[in-house]
């Protein structure tokens, strides 16, 4: 998050280490290496046990630096001179902390117990490690083997650390050519930190008087999700909830007197309160991200799930609200999906992304939109196509391309500033985010096409709120998402311990799926680049890929009960597909159409998919690649099916509402001839009332069904019985497994087998950050 970047380019850099490139020869394939960890010198690239280990720009740049002077001091303003150029005006200490620490991660080192990168208080970093070169070089060509010396004494330990030294130089200087010097010049600004907390602060908002921020923090370090509102001259916060229960995405009203927030209290919902701290009162149901019209008079928000994506019809819409109380009303009916909306200065429209196809994937109609506060019908403003043809679309959030997914993970528009512009967040490639304005037309509902770069470097840049003048405030967060693993006994419905980390690096990572012993585990991670499927062998720690690794992004893993094969998604030239492979196999193209598998039957015959808008369950037979319609309704989307221990029953979500569903069972006959039949709905049995996006796994016993609920506020796993004879729920729910903590579930599939839960769980840290922008008031 670098402001005012100025660079005199690579060209200085390079010339500062000629010397020591002049004894490297420059086709050296050697690989310098230190611990489990190698760095390849043309490539530039970070390698552990022989796996490509995703770094961004600075970090890797960091790390070369330090290798370049390994047991050496290189001093702060070493790594400024060296990264950014000598005449770079930057928040330097943010901007460097973060490097080193997304360094550390990807190192698995600490500050405290430093095994590579050692900090010197107040002065810098040394790199600390013992360094040896691997997979030495080719032969030396005629002219060098007649100058060389006898192998004694070329390779005498007298000689090895100016050899080592040259080696790294190479390394550098690969790196540097590699990473480029292609970062745009950047507006002049000031950052100022916000806030300093141990958790996560994000989400926040500036009042239109520039005073005060609001925020949502777990500062508490408990997991919990309170607001907190300071003062942006200094001083301690106040905290405005004290429930824990979600509170984030505060906005000020356009006086500065009252915050409009959401919470999961309730089942979630839209919530007001003084911005001093108050009683909230409830605003509409079911609503997420909440704004303020210019005038005050009106909140605008969203219904529907995160954890579904933009590109399925019916998953979100937005609607408008009186602020004094009142019935919504719904934005756009012409789109069938929409989400995160902002105001046009004037409060007469809203900006937002939407979706306009009938049918689930379809690329090309995903866009922001421009409509009228008051009713009438969206039009596209024009954003996809203006970020392609400015060369800034294409990756998705685990650094993806976006010919690989449909272009789901266009950036939301963040905030709508008095001058006209619009700042929002981009990816810039691999785990880093950037801020970034362009400029819309009222009179043509079109982006400019012109875009300005705000922020550089290797944060995690999001959620920026403007503020009358031209400052904003934005959130820099860093993430992980990691596979746990927690032992259970799942027929009698008892925890045998703590839940473990199964997964340790800063890779993105999702949708784990164990086989029916529960040895291993299967999920996708962007560990190696692009996301793809991999499978640990839990008891030991061994991971790799279930296929040869592909540009192609593979999601949404299903491991057989065998752990013989894994079914998993991928999205190719607009349309989406189903394949199946055995542990370093060859893939094999199963399904066109399929959103995704989510079971197997126990014969590994049979997967369930769900396809189609609304979509509906099908049986895929694996060996003719033939479906079978199972599970169909007009109006509710069906999805996430999984056979029971017999293979008689499915559990499948009923998706009623964009943020409702219904967790539900049905009674089927997989011998039946010609395939299995369709279930009248008739014969459906509802086990619970939760969200869209919960799912639901069986006990190996098949008598109790679990799924995940934000019941209590948190996102959680419960239990229910199910009466042997009527299949219909016995007793009343109860808590399988609490995720109240800083491991946060965030609505990604899970899976239960083998007396074993495998589960994402999400942690962060972050603070809060100012723009001051010369001329702002």
């Amino acid at each position: 998050m670098f402001v005012g970047l100025y660079h005199k380019g690579y060209t200085q850099r390079i010339s500062r280490l000629v010397g020591c490139f002049q004894l490297t020869r420059p086709e050296s394939k050697t690989r310098l290496a230190f611990g489990p960890f190698e760095v390849d010198a043309p490539s530039g690239e970070l390698f552990k046990h022989g796996i490509r280990v995703r770094l961004s720009k600075q970090p890797l740049q960091v790390l070369l630096t330090l290798l370049a002077q390994p047991g050496e001091l290189v001093t702060r303003e070493q790594l400024l001179a060296e990264l950014w150029g000598e005449e770079t005006f930057v928040d330097f200490e943010h901007g460097l902390n973060a490097a080193i620490n997304r360094l550390r991660q990807s190192l698995g080192d600490s500050a405290e117990k430093p095994r590579y990168i050692e900090t010197v208080p107040g002065r810098g970093y040394r790199f600390i490690g013992t360094m040896e070169s691997r997979d030495l070089a080719p032969a030396a060509s005629a002219v060098e083997t007649a100058i060389a010396e006898p192998p004694s004494a070329r390779w005498h330990p007298s000689l090895w650390w100016p050899i080592a030294t040259a080696l790294v130089c190479l390394i550098v200087i690969a790196g540097w050519w590699r990473l480029g010097n292609s970062q745009p010049a950047l507006p002049a600004g000031k950052l100022t930190r916000l806030t300093n907390g141990p958790g996560l602060s994000d989400s926040p908002a500036m009042s239109p008087d520039g005073k005060l921020v609001a925020y949502s923090s777990d500062n508490g370090m408990d997991g919990g999700r309170d607001l907190y509102v300071k003062q942006v001259a200094g001083g301690p916060p106040i905290r405005l909830t004290f429930d824990g229960l979600g509170n984030t995405n505060p906005n000020f009203s356009p006086d500065s007197s009252r915050i409009v927030f959401q919470s999961e209290r309730n089942g979630r919902g839209i919530y007001e309160l003084p911005a001093l701290g108050g009683d909230a009162r409830l605003l509409a149901s079911r609503g997420t991200g909440p704004v303020y019209s210019p005038d005050g008079s009106q909140v605008a928000y969203w219904v529907g799930s995160t954890a579904i994506t933009l590109w399925v019809p019916g998953s979100g819409a937005v609607w408008v609200i009186p602020a004094a109380g009142g019935p919504p009303r719904r934005v756009a009916p012409n789109l069938t999906s929409a989400r995160w909306p902002i105001w046009s200065p004037d409060g007469k429209r809203l900006l937002f992304l939407g979706y306009s196809s009938s049918q689930a994937s379809d690329a090309s109609a995903i866009d922001w939109w421009l409509a009228d506060a008051n009713g009438g019908e969206a039009i596209r403003a024009g954003m996809h196509d203006a970020l392609v043809r400015a060369g800034l679309q294409g990756q998705d959030s685990a650094g993806n391309w976006a010919t690989t997914i449909p272009a789901g993970d266009l950036p939301a528009p963040g905030c709508w500033s008095s001058a006209g512009s619009i700042a929002f967040s981009e990816d810039s490639g691999g785990d880093t985010r950037n801020l970034w304005e362009t400029g819309i037309s009222l009179a043509t509902g079109k982006v400019s096409g012109a875009f300005t770069r705000l922020t550089a470097g290797s944060g995690n840049d999001s959620r920026p709120s403007c503020v009358p003048g031209g400052n904003l405030v934005f959130a820099s967060p860093q993430i992980r998402r990691d596979v746990w693993t927690l032992p259970y006994d799942l027929d009698s419905g008892k925890s045998k311990g703590a839940p473990e980390r199964s997964t340790e690096s800063p890779a993105r990572r999702e949708y784990p799926s164990l086989s029916g012993d529960g040895r291993y585990v299967a999920f996708s991670s962007s560990q190696a680049g692009p996301l793809n499927v991999w499978i640990r062998e839990l008891a030991t720690g061994k991971e790799s890929p279930v296929a040869p690794s592909s540009t192609m992004v593979q999601r949404y893993s299903v491991m057989s009960a065998s752990g013989g094969r894994v079914s998993f998604s991928t999205y190719e030239k607009d349309k989406r597909f189903v394949y199946v492979s055995a542990p370093g196999g060859v893939p094999e193209k199963l399904c066109e159409g399929c959103i995704r598998a989510t079971d197997w039957s126990r014969d590994e015959k049979k997967l369930l998919v769900f396809v189609g808008s609304p979509s509906q369950v099908n049986v895929l037979d694996v060996a003719s690649h033939l479906q079978t319609a199972l599970l169909k309704h007009p109006r509710y989307g069906l999805a996430d099916a999984r056979f029971s221990p017999d293979n008689r029953w499915v559990s499948f979500t009923a998706r009623i509402e964009p943020n409702r569903g219904w967790i539900m069972i049905a009674p089927v006959n997989l011998e039946t001839a010609g395939g299995p039949k369709p279930v009248p709905e008739s014969a459906w049995i509802k086990i619970a009332e939760e969200g869209s996006a919960d799912r639901a796994n069986w006990s190996p016993d098949g008598k109790t069904l679990y799924f995940t609920s934000a019941r209590d506020g948190h996102a959680c796993l419960w239990g229910q019985r199910i009466d042997a004879d009527s299949h219909r729920p016995e007793g009343d729910a109860f808590a399988a497994q609490h995720f109240h903590g800083r491991g946060a579930y965030v609505q990604d599939a899970w899976s239960a087998a083998g007396g074993r839960i495998a589960i994402v769980l999400e942690e962060g840290t972050g603070s809060i950050w100012m723009m001051s922008r010369p001329g702002a008031r």
